[in-house]
């Protein structure tokens, strides 16, 4: 799990304060992605952690239903997400699932993709696309391209996906070609694009309602989703 961002579109709401620890609903949003983790049937949890890194650890270390490790980005103003996952790459390699700590999903989706065989992406095919939007081109079933700016998009990348063993030290041999080549701050989909190339990374679509939170208008429409007033 990525937890490192400042939350910068957020303020002054995050001041003091990391985006993945603001309520929906009366309960963090780590609160709801550790719910579904838990319920899913996860049991060990990798952190990377940079703004106010204490509050996150602290908060993830109340929750007894699973075992976590912490790594810190000291860089996190710098750097993007790119680096911080580079930063995870020895707890990578056996496989692993990559979760946004900003997002909320369904559980269903976390059950969609162990069931999934290969390494796959969640990709909502219905959403309208913008600008912002991690789009992902898929063909014969698997993901062709993904970037906030490919020319031809079926769908949107929602922050959650697995990579089996093989394909994981692929990424991490494309994640160390970033961090060599001093391109820290990229968005891990560059890594992801560059992998699609000639690893077969599926898709597994979600169904349900979902949401990044980005800025104001995503945490209410979060609200809306998880049933607040």
């Amino acid at each position: 799990m990525l937890a490192a961002g400042l939350g910068s579109r957020l303020q002054p709401l995050t001041d003091g304060t990391p985006k993945t620890l603001l309520a929906v609903n009366g309960h963090p949003i780590l609160g709801h992605i550790l719910d579904s983790l838990a319920d899913a049937g996860y049991e060990r949890v990798t952190v990377v952690t940079g703004y106010e890194a204490e509050q996150v650890r602290s908060f993830c270390q109340r929750d007894d239903r699973l075992d976590f490790e912490f790594v810190h980005n000291e860089t996190f103003q710098q750097t993007n997400n790119s680096y911080s996952l580079w930063l995870a790459r020895e707890r990578l390699r056996e496989g692993f699932v990559l979760v946004n700590s900003d997002t909320l999903f369904p559980t269903a989706c976390l059950d969609r993709l162990r069931e999934r065989e290969g390494s796959a992406l969640v990709v909502d095919r219905v959403t309208d696309l913008t600008d912002e939007s991690m789009k992902v081109a898929v063909e014969d079933g698997r993901v062709r391209a993904i970037g906030k700016g490919i020319d031809r998009a079926d769908g949107e990348f929602i922050g959650l996906c697995k990579f089996e063993p093989d394909e994981a030290s692929a990424l991490i041999r494309c994640l160390d070609n970033l961090v060599e080549r001093g391109l820290t701050n990229e968005w891990y989909e560059t890594a992801f694009d560059r992998l699609a190339t000639d690893r077969s990374i599926g898709v597994v679509e979600v169904h349900e309602e979902w949401i990044e939170i980005d800025d104001r208008e995503d945490l209410r429409t979060g609200q809306q989703l998880w049933g607040e007033a």
